[in-house]
């Protein structure tokens, strides 16, 4: 039992509002509670949001992890008046990351699934369930001494992932709700140490839009970058 390794994590943090319902973007979108800077100082809902993680890992298999986080995010009650049903937002996640021996190739991925409960009779653009996730290949291709860096490496790696803001179907017409995105991006890079990275992406994406009959949008693009850290 010596290459096992076992994890545990939990917090209390102050939480979502109603902006990941009812927001500019017309969709929900739990990023969207970053704009309110009072939710450092304060919970919405007068909950605290509880997130768990565990996680397992075993030596030359890999890391897996299991995580949730949950709890009420809209204001439902004021000064003891109770203004609103309670509603949930929870978010499930799985994610696995592992090395493959001898070709040292690096695999990290993660899935999520989240659950928003809406108001009754909240617009059908703001969907009650969403999932996504992403899936990343790095292969290092050469390692030691490169252009007079003692320890660089250049890799070699693709990227594919996927998001549906909207799982389900319309309620009267049972056609599915097209609102999801997918892309897949190839990408070489260069580390002249640990700190520092060259990169050059190549990305296609496609995205449905919530409006039925609209031709998906496809976007492609090179991306050259540099990231350091001091």
């Amino acid at each position: 039992m010596n290459d096992w390794m076992f994890g545990y994590e939990f917090y209390l943090t102050g939480g979502f509002d109603n902006s990941i319902i009812d927001n500019d973007r017309a969709k929900t979108y739990l990023p969207e509670a970053k704009e309110n800077p009072a939710r450092f100082v304060s919970s919405n809902s007068g909950e605290p949001l509880l997130t768990g993680k565990l996680s397992f890992r075993k030596n030359n298999i890999g890391e897996l992890g299991l995580s949730w986080m949950g709890g009420v995010y809209n204001q439902w009650k004021k000064d003891g008046v109770i203004l609103d049903e309670k509603r949930r937002v929870d978010v499930f996640d799985l994610d696995f990351n592992t090395t493959i021996p001898h070709l040292q190739t690096h695999i990290i991925t993660e899935f999520a699934w989240i659950f928003v409960q809406q108001p009754a009779q909240h617009p059908e653009r703001y969907g009650t369930k969403q999932l996504g996730g992403f899936v990343d290949i790095i292969q290092p291709v050469l390692k030691g001494k490169i252009l007079g860096w003692e320890n660089a490496s250049l890799n070699l790696g693709v990227r594919i992932e996927y998001a549906d803001w909207n799982v389900g179907q319309f309620k009267d017409t049972n056609v599915t709700i097209a609102d999801d995105v997918w892309s897949i991006m190839t990408a070489i890079s260069f580390r002249p140490s640990s700190q520092t990275v060259f990169h050059l992406n190549y990305r296609y994406r496609k995205q449905h839009d919530f409006v039925t009959g609209i031709p998906p949008l496809v976007t492609k693009g090179l991306n050259l970058g540099i990231a350091s850290y001091f």
